[in-house]
């Protein structure tokens, strides 16, 4: 074993040294010191959580030389052959290498006989779920019951992947990811011990780029430290990591801010291109769950953050509807990095994006128009016809239309006439939607009924919709149900029997 590695030198030796899987621990420790043992253990969760490290130190648990105990000696025999991978009766197998089931039913060969030197004799088995259907139908009845002296420990990422059979037949242990705090105090007790000179700034940077996995910070450590010449310093691993601070990221939400899109594309582009672009996506996000907070309440963010005076300076430059709307938009575009030729450009257009679908956005300078001469915020008499609200779906569905643009149709009505087509708007939601959702729907509208003539934009109070029109149905038709259901003698006499009332919207219609 090469213990200059960090990841190994450092592998926890007992339960105690495991970082950031407190209630894992806690209950194998107790299942051991009660001897509750089941058959088969299960453990979960994604790379470098420790799933392997665990299931050797509950081995070592059981097969320690002076008895079964959550703190095995770590001097016996037992102890030290696990430590160093070559004890006889824990038997590891990579799953991965050993899918077919030959390979199975060769190794279940071996199970009815005694352990060799050991009270149990344990099957540990990393990625147990590259194994093929016909293995897991090999292992299921030998670990549903296996001899007394065997036992079953498994270590996977994917637990999905496993038959429920095999994962009924388990006690699952699902490990968590260590928060960047752990992970923190981890690497500083290492760089403590190994004299290293370092900043809480470069192992948060660290920390970061983790993503909760102990070991991966420990490769991390590892890099930085042969980058840096046994010296870590925040710039040096912000450039070793491709990291961007936080000064940068608050220039971009002001020109965000300001609707400032050629800046956005100048700062984007005057960064290097090697840069990790999805963890500077995160870093957007997480300023603008601060400033969510921030625009909710101020008392909400912690006077010590660092970022407390631009949150204040910045909480009311935008709403909150805009932000949940960024918020949203920079979440669900991460996922489309690995489809993107230049992650540069990805980002840039995530921002763009975040720009042209803020309602504070100027650019639709003949739409803001049209709207301005055409909003009507008194009170304007209902449309109540069923059949415009039918004629009005009916569009709506034949139009296909997606999103947010679906949305506004759903709390609109349109008035064809030739001489002068409205789209009216509920105006309680006016901000809520996009100048270029608007458009979009306009452009829709014009293109199904072929008109040629311009559409003017009405907002007024207490609009009959499509929705609103559902919603009503949807009530009336509740109330009808609760007023059969609340003098109905049976359930007057349950009610009385057990103190209780009757929830309206808990009434359900019977489909015959």
């Amino acid at each position: 074993m090469n213990i200059d590695v960090l990841a190994l030198k450092y592998r926890p030796r007992f339960f105690s040294e495991v970082m950031g899987q407190d209630l894992v621990i806690q209950t194998l420790s107790n299942s051991i010191n009660l001897n509750k043992l089941h058959n088969a253990y299960l453990f979960s969760g994604t790379r470098g959580m420790g799933k392997t490290t665990i299931a050797r130190l509950f081995a070592k648990s059981l097969l320690c030389h002076t008895g079964i105990a959550s703190n095995p000696c770590g001097k016996c025999p037992a102890c030290l052959e696990i430590d160093q991978n070559n004890h006889l009766d824990l038997i590891e197998i990579d799953a991965a290498s050993k899918t077919k089931v030959e390979d199975t039913r060769s190794i279940l060969e071996n199970v009815q006989y005694a352990p060799a030197s050991s009270r149990f004799k344990i099957y540990l088995i990393d990625e147990v779920h590259m194994l093929s259907v016909k293995s897991f139908n090999a292992l299921l009845k030998t670990i549903e019951e296996p001899p007394s002296h065997v036992k079953f420990l498994m270590a996977t990422t994917e637990p999905e992947k496993l038959p429920d059979t095999i994962l009924s037949r388990c006690l699952h242990f699902k490990l968590a990811s260590a928060s960047n705090q752990i992970i923190i105090s981890h690497l500083e007790s290492i760089l403590k011990k190994e004299k290293i000179q370092y900043d809480i700034g470069s192992l948060s940077i660290i920390a970061n780029n983790a993503n909760g996995s102990i070991r991966d910070s420990l490769s991390l450590l590892e890099q930085c430290i042969a980058y840096t010449g046994q010296k870590l310093s925040e710039p040096e691993i912000q450039k070793y990591l491709g990291e961007i601070d936080y000064d940068f990221i608050k220039n971009i939400i002001t020109c965000l801010s300001q609707n400032d899109n050629k800046a956005i594309v100048e700062k984007i582009n005057s960064i290097n291109s090697n840069l990790n672009y999805e963890a500077i996506t995160n870093k957007i996000i997480d300023f603008l769950f601060k400033l969510s907070l921030a625009a909710t309440d101020m008392k909400l963010i912690d006077k010590s953050d660092t970022d407390y005076e631009y949150c204040k300076l910045m909480h009311d430059k935008f709403s909150l509807r805009n932000l949940q709307l960024f918020y949203q938009i920079a979440v669900s575009s991460k996922k489309d990095y690995i489809y993107s030729s230049s992650k540069k450009d990805h980002l840039i257009m995530i921002l763009l994006r975040m720009s042209i679908f803020s309602s504070n956005n100027t650019n639709s300078k003949n739409l803001q128009e049209s709207e301005s001469e055409n909003t009507n915020t008194t009170e304007m008499p209902d449309i109540k016809s069923t059949d415009t609200i039918s004629s009005w779906t009916k569009s709506i569905a034949d139009m296909s239309l997606t999103g947010l643009t679906l949305h506004l149709a759903r709390h609109s009505i349109f008035n064809i006439d030739s001489s002068n087509p409205i789209l009216r708007i509920n105006i309680d939601k006016k901000d809520i939607y996009p100048k270029a959702c608007v458009q979009d729907l306009i452009s829709k509208i014009e293109e199904y009924y072929n008109i040629k003539k311009n559409i003017s934009i009405q907002f007024e109070k207490s609009l009959i919709t499509p929705i609103v029109y559902e919603k009503n149905e949807s009530d009336i038709e509740l109330n009808e149900r609760y007023n059969q259901v609340k003098d109905d003698p049976d359930i007057n006499k349950i009610k009385k029997i057990f103190g209780a009332d009757i929830k309206k919207e808990s009434i359900k219609k019977i489909i015959e």
